[in-house]
């Protein structure tokens, strides 16, 4: 019986130091934890402020990488909301927000489509005395701040990427029509009219109707014409340039509901020997991997016996009024257009950086060079956006597709269109 009972003691006294082993390795499982939530907190508790963004790249992971950049430079918590991805959604999004008083969303990105109306609302918090003072606006062009982002001396919005009409061509295709370039016009109407076989067009154009305002204006200024002059010949033979390429089919009608997505994967695709498109496009071809000089690439402006001339954009940082963190926000907004923030996000992003001081610097950005050499070859033009300048676009594109689509002729489109362009100067 001793003996039984030893070999009890001996058993219970096992029992009991496995369970305070294994009592031990809980407790410091349990502590593991708490030291990672700790140190969780910790990580939260240094940052300064906190704002949020609603942003047309919040699904790019290079603009988030920056954004993480940015968070540990200011010390600032900075949330990232997604846009709707069509543009009259996006528009629509953002006006609602503002016109409702909104304050969950600090920053907007905006274009210059939303900028020309928005900045009439009484929505956005004027910058020109801190994040756009006078040192930090005279590095971008005073034109395109006083057309665009201006009311009288208010600046509305802070300038981050810049953004150019280019051409561009895929240079398989130049091969087949036996051509080096389209520089000249007849290069560009040998290669216009090469019968590429069936489904593959010439032209491929984003002629959904708050979109074709900005090809029509490039070919009037390709073709000599005045946007605001619909009596001038130069500017009907453009119009009757794209009517004629919709007739003979070097360019289909189907593309009268597309915006540059849908046009940009159609070029993707092999549907399109060229396109204009904005120089941010570079990143589009990049990532589907058909951007290079032996693929599609940017091109010269041909020579139709007009101007060299292109539009310029941009994408900017506005700030809500009804923002409860204002200064944070204007914090961040002012080291987004600093000569160093600019920087990090265009090489980080690979995208054109707004301020005009870094243009001519050597910049680690894909397709940097080839838009250096573009713009030495023309002359930049800002876009005629007036205050209402959602319904203006629109009409715009209505009209343009009557007189394409044959319901309405030349007399009565140019007829219309100057009573619209004269309206709204």
């Amino acid at each position: 019986m001793k003996k039984n009972a030893d070999i009890g003691r001996r058993v219970h006294c096992i029992l009991g130091i496995c369970i305070a082993a294994a009592l031990s390795v809980l407790g410091g499982c349990g502590g593991s934890g708490g030291d990672e939530q700790e140190m969780e907190s910790s990580e939260e508790n240094l940052w300064e402020d906190e704002i949020t963004i609603m942003h047309v790249d919040a699904g790019d992971q290079t603009f988030l990488a920056y954004i993480d950049e940015v968070e540990k430079k200011l010390q600032m918590k900075i949330n990232v909301l997604s846009y709707p991805t069509n543009a009259d959604s996006r528009h629509g999004k953002v006006s609602s927000l503002l016109a409702a008083g909104d304050s969950s969303v600090d920053i907007f990105a905006v274009n210059d489509e939303m900028i020309n109306n928005f900045k009439y609302e009484g929505y956005l918090e004027p910058l020109q005395n801190d994040v756009m003072n006078a040192e930090t606006a005279r590095v971008f062009d005073p034109d395109y701040l006083k057309k665009t982002v201006m009311v009288g001396e208010q600046i509305y919005s802070a300038p981050y990427m810049l953004d150019v009409l280019v051409l561009w061509i895929n240079e398989e295709w130049l091969k087949e029509a036996g051509l080096t370039g389209i520089e000249t016009g007849e290069d560009f109407y040998r290669f216009i009219t090469y019968d590429w076989g069936e489904g593959r067009y010439a032209y491929g154009g984003s002629w959904e109707k708050t979109y074709v305002y900005n090809e029509l204006g490039e070919f009037i200024n390709l073709f000599g014409g005045d946007y605001y002059n619909w009596e001038d010949e130069k500017t009907r033979e453009a119009v009757r340039f794209f009517r004629e390429c919709i007739d003979k089919g070097y360019t289909p009608r189907d593309q009268m509901i597309d915006q540059y997505d849908q046009m940009n994967q159609k070029f993707i695709d092999g549907k399109y020997g060229m396109a204009f498109m904005y120089s941010g496009g570079v990143k589009t071809y990049m990532n589907a991997g058909v951007y290079g000089e032996d693929k599609i690439h940017m091109s010269p402006l041909p020579d139709l016996g007009g101007n060299q001339v292109t539009y310029i954009g941009s994408w900017q940082y506005a700030l809500n009024k009804a923002s409860q963190n204002k200064e944070a926000s204007k914090r961040f907004m002012s080291y987004a257009v600093s000569k160093e923030g600019n920087r990090i996000y265009a090489e980080m992003t690979d995208r054109i950086p707004a301020r005009g001081d870094l243009l001519e610097e050597d910049l680690n950005i894909t397709g940097y060079k080839e838009l250096q050499q573009f713009m030495q070859s023309v002359d930049v033009e800002v876009r005629p956006i007036p205050a209402n300048s959602m319904d203006y676009l629109e009409t715009v594109g209505e009209l343009f597709q009557k007189y394409m689509l044959g319901e309405l002729d030349l007399e009565s489109y140019c007829s219309q269109m100057q009573v619209l362009v004269d309206k709204n100067k």
